[in-house]
């Protein structure tokens, strides 16, 4: 039903809804769109709407959403977010992937198909479809992905996580435009002169990934000058890179209560590997590919004598027979709940894995909500542009440097048990190390 009056839409007051934003494009960025209309479905009667917001056909636009007053599941957070809507009560693609461990695949319809094929300039494809069309993409949507479901962790991944890689992701990265056009082409990321990224929450290791426009950002390749196009937006400004020192170990050690004391995490366990009080440079770096073998692949049995893997050895199999006889196992951080009936062939390294990873994810999920909340609470201009796992690259103002090193990062993160270290430069691929904390 197309609401074309106030009267029609005040009958939505009180109702539970699904709300659906529609963009005006769906291949351009979030934050770089507008919503057209709304698809609205009450999740009691199923009965389904369809109201403009700019949509050319409308004969009656909104510009508000105050008549919705009571629980509203949403879809698109980011795009709601970016045209100044706030918080809504859950997040149903959030909702979907913790219940069934996968994303919410949208189908694209034959009709917007064709248009971005024939009309490939004309960045407004949803303003040329008939909003009865637009109101069966929300129904499909609804029939495939709606859920009653409240699972433990929403809240956390919903507005922790989900939003503040959000936030980030509207920070956009400023780029040297020629050179970003040698490197990607014409790429959908690109708007003027800024680079947007687009973070995908709903992976089967529970990281989230990063891509858009065909830019692969969590895996921009180093050795070359793919980086060299990525920027500081402020006038003698600079990027910092913050590096998580050894992090997995780190984080495995935080679980287990084990303790490295002051030692480099590998020259700690060199020493175990070799038996030595001073193990060589070598040694040092044997041990890193030694460690990671352990961990993802199975610690050896001649290894279990070594205290940091006979615990994380005993972890590892506590968290699988949980597994296998209650069929699931929960985060430490979240609570959420990660179900063996939703992993094909699982095993205990792979459940091993993806514990450490959502671990990961979720102590990250904090400590940049913390970094958010900082720079807002002392207006600072400084943002952060990148997450990837065990990095955040901030875009830096140049009087809030020592501000950033010397009171935001050790406000934001327990440094005594996650190290780190510091690299800054004038673009993303010549950067030096200036700190290590």
């Amino acid at each position: 039903m197309i609401i074309d009056n106030v009267q029609q839409l005040e009958t939505l007051r009180g109702r539970d809804v699904l709300l659906h934003p529609i963009p005006l494009d769906n291949r351009l960025h979030p934050s770089c769109t507008s919503i057209i209309a709304f698809g609205i479905i009450d999740v009691t009667t199923k009965e389904s709407f369809i109201v403009s917001k700019a949509h050319p056909e409308g004969v009656f636009h909104v510009t508000d959403l105050n008549f919705l007053t009571q629980k509203i599941y949403t879809t698109n957070r980011a795009l709601l977010l970016s045209n100044g809507f706030q918080e809504f009560d859950y997040d149903l693609e959030m909702l979907h992937y913790l219940c069934t461990n996968k994303g919410y695949e949208v189908h694209q319809s034959p009709m917007v198909s064709l248009y971005n094929r024939t009309l490939s300039q004309c960045f407004k494809t949803n303003a040329l479809i008939d909003l009865t069309k637009l109101e069966e993409q929300t129904t499909e949507l609804y029939r495939n992905c709606f859920s009653l479901d409240h699972p433990d962790g929403l809240a956390f991944y919903s507005n922790t996580l989900k939003q503040s890689l959000i936030k980030i992701q509207q920070n956009g990265i400023k780029v040297d435009v020629d050179k970003f056009q040698e490197v990607f082409g014409n790429s959908f990321a690109l708007n003027g002169d800024m680079c947007y990224t687009q973070y995908n929450f709903y992976t089967t290791t529970g990281r989230p990934s990063n891509r858009f426009g065909g830019i692969n950002f969590a895996a921009l390749p180093k050795e070359d000058s793919t980086r060299e196009c990525f920027v500081s937006r402020f006038e003698d400004g600079v990027l910092l890179e913050l590096d998580f020192n050894s992090y997995h170990p780190r984080l495995i050690a935080d679980i287990i209560g084990y303790n490295f004391g002051d030692a480099d995490v590998y020259s700690h366990l060199a020493q175990h590997y070799h038996n030595t009080d001073q193990p060589t440079e070598a040694q040092i770096v044997q041990a890193k590919e030694d460690t990671f073998r352990q961990l993802y692949g199975g610690i050896r049995k001649e290894y279990l004598n070594i205290p940091f893997f006979q615990a994380t050895n005993a972890f590892s199999k506590e968290i699988w027979k949980h597994m296998q006889e209650h069929g699931y196992v929960d985060s430490l951080i979240s609570g959420r709940r990660l179900k063996i009936a939703n992993y094909k062939d699982i095993t205990e390294h792979t459940l091993f894995n993806y514990y450490i990873q959502m671990y990961e994810t979720e102590k990250n999920a904090i400590v940049l909500k913390n970094i958010l909340e900082y720079l807002q609470t002392y207006l600072l201009r400084s943002v952060p542009i990148l997450y990837t796992y065990d990095s955040i690259l901030f875009d830096v103002c140049p009087d809030e440097i020592d501000a950033i090193i010397n009171q935001l990062i050790p406000s934001c993160i327990d440094i005594d048990a996650f190290p780190i270290k510091l690299k800054k430069g004038l673009n993303y691929k010549n950067m030096t190390l200036c700190s290590v904390i």
